[in-house]
């Protein structure tokens, strides 16, 4: 039997560049391979995609114009309205900070229709508005709602702080609050954004008492039940019905490289140049190490603005520190075969991350057979301190380099690197392929349309959250 899957990604096909288009481009054409028949909505971010795009056998759609900004602001006050959501501070100038979301995508009108479709799947705070539509609209109609971060952590207001890996108890222990404390921490950025990743979702989950949201990871999972609780919400009432699911990789297409030349012991860094991503301790680690390895290189990969102020400053620290000959600031978005070559040509990824919810690029190095050095977050469930890479803390740089310099030396917790990058590959294969997440997602699907919403978690716990020690 064919069902039928109905996606709102904003970032999908052709063209896009986030770690929401890695998702869906890698998930979704393998559930059309499964039986499902997908058709996603999505954002029209830049003029040359395609309105209309079949990707790898999923039907995308993109709005063929923007819609009038006060429009946008009708719709968004008018559907929190109906969820009884404060709307008294919203404005169109709420919805100007960040306007095309919501005039290109967010309350444009989805192309399909939702009547005859068996689930829906929204992804993130730019589809939950059609997402509370639809729960007016379709009450019967199962959704499977997905949350990638939140607004709180991306804005540097809270950080992951799992030292030990993520526990099992809901504890406040795990992050890092700042000075404002709970619940304070969890109000930092837009609260439009907010409004819809808490108090939006918690009550369209109370309407639909058969539909399920996903988080990235179980410390993820306690940030968004912890936000709810921080904006009124008893989280209690849906908390058995919010899931971590970890992502995955396709471990053909990243791959060790044979024949790649190394200068040197390298370390590389790659991802978003925003202070949230640790790279500001790359200078100060590079001073500590090049005492002790003398050919030891740094790449960091960052496509920043130049007038970007995490970018700028480290341009100023590598200067000052007279570490140009150490560390090459690379100012270039990678992508396919180019990216696939670059962590290739390094021998530890480092991912300082003082907040990551799930990580990808930690995947994607351990698939080509290179060590990841993880910070925080979700990084720490899927890597194995010692076993398929090493975790380091991005608060302390000499801990960190005490770590690398061990691994340097030819051994690390009882382990040669050679077999930890093995782990690392190993690792991949056999827990976090692309085509294993995707048979999990089936199962997982399956459960929700039989309205078994209630089994998931006793049932599916090793498809929901695979364990390195599994392998």
């Amino acid at each position: 039997m064919v069902i039928n899957l109905r996606v709102d990604s904003y970032e999908a096909g052709v063209g896009a560049v986030g770690g929401l288009a890695t998702f869906h481009n890698n998930l979704y054409p393998r559930l059309v391979n499964r039986g499902f028949d997908v058709k996603t909505f999505s954002m029209h971010f830049r003029q040359d995609l395609p309105i209309r795009e079949h990707y790898k056998g999923v039907i995308i759609r993109r709005p063929s114009s923007d819609i009038d900004l006060d429009v946008a602001y009708a719709w968004t006050f008018d559907i929190l309205h109906q969820y009884g959501i404060d709307v008294s501070y919203l404005s169109p100038s709420e919805i100007y900070a960040v306007p095309r979301y919501f005039t290109n995508f967010a309350v444009v009108p989805s192309p399909y229709r939702m009547s005859l479709a068996d689930l829906f799947s929204p992804h993130d705070w730019m589809s939950f508005l059609r997402s509370g539509l639809f729960a007016w609209l379709h009450p019967d109609l199962t959704q499977a709602i997905f949350i990638h971060s939140t607004e709180p952590g991306r804005q540097g207001g809270l950080r992951h702080m799992n030292m030990n890996g993520t526990s099992e108890k809901l504890s406040l222990k795990e992050f890092d609050l700042g000075d404002k404390g709970y619940p304070g921490a969890f109000y930092e950025g837009l609260r439009l954004i907010r409004d819809l990743e808490f108090p939006l979702t918690f009550k369209i989950l109370r309407r639909l008492p058969y539909s399920a949201l996903f988080t990235v990871s179980q410390i993820h999972r306690k940030e968004y039940l912890f936000g709810l609780k921080a904006h009124g919400m008893r989280f209690g009432e849906v908390e058995d019905r919010v899931f971590a699911i970890y992502h995955g990789v396709d471990t053909r297409e990243y791959r060790p490289l044979p024949n790649i030349e190394k200068e040197g012991f390298r370390i590389g860094f790659i991802g978003r140049c925003t202070a949230v991503k640790g790279m500001d301790i790359i200078p100060d680690l590079a001073l500590i190490l090049i005492k002790k390895i003398p050919d030891i290189k740094f790449h960091i990969v960052t496509k920043a603005d130049p007038h970007n102020p995490t970018y700028l400053d480290l341009v100023r620290k590598i200067h000052q520190m007279k570490l140009n000959d150490v560390i090459f600031l690379d100012n270039t978005f990678y992508t396919g075969d180019e990216k696939i070559r670059v962590i290739n040509s390094w021998d530890i990824l480092l991912v300082p991350s003082r907040y990551e919810p799930q990580g990808q690029v930690d995947l994607e190095a351990m698939a080509c057979g290179v060590i990841p050095a993880v910070g925080m977050g979700g990084l720490r469930e899927k890597v194995e301190d010692g076993f398929n890479g090493i975790w380091i803390n991005p608060y302390d740089v000499r801990e960190t380099a005490e770590k690398i310099l061990q691994l340097y030396k030819g051994e690390y917790k009882g382990r040669k690197m050679e077999e930890i990058a093995e782990n690392a590959r190993e690792s991949t294969i056999k827990i976090w392929d692309w085509e294993k997440r995707a048979d999990a997602h089936k199962e997982i699907y399956s459960y929700l349309l039989d309205g078994r919403v209630d089994d998931i978690s006793s049932d599916l716990s090793d498809l929901l959250l695979p364990k390195v020690s599994q392998i």
